[in-house]
């Protein structure tokens, strides 16, 4: 569930590609944000970032990328699709190694119950 070496490292890229894909269309000049939006989306980014929490980080971050869709954020369905992919694969794989949840939960070894 949290893999280490060069898998773990490619899930602390899908992690910072993901937060990097949400936080891409605030960046036009034309955005303007209320505050407690764009306070939610700098909490996402940042529990994407460090991998905290990171199932309910992808939910969240998915919402937000729909309801940009509602709003007058002009965004590109091709890299909605992206977006929503990226998240989506974070949401399946797990944090990795390099995380929070990572910390947190840890790897365990699970040993049979008849085993010593």
């Amino acid at each position: 569930m949290f893999p280490v070496g060069g898998a773990g490292l490619g899930l602390l890229i899908l992690r910072l590609c993901a937060a990097a894909m949400l936080v891409n269309p605030m960046l036009k000049s034309t955005v303007t944000l209320p505050f407690w939006a764009a306070a939610a989306l700098i909490v996402i980014n940042i529990s994407l970032c460090v991998g905290a929490f990171t199932p309910v980080g992808c939910i969240a971050s998915g919402l937000a990328q729909i309801a940009m869709l509602f709003c007058n954020i002009d965004r590109d369905l091709y890299e909605l699709a992206f977006s929503l992919g990226v998240t989506s694969a974070l949401f399946l794989l797990g944090p990795g190694a390099f995380s929070v949840d990572g910390r947190l939960f840890g790897r365990r070894l699970i040993l049979p119950s008849g085993s010593e």
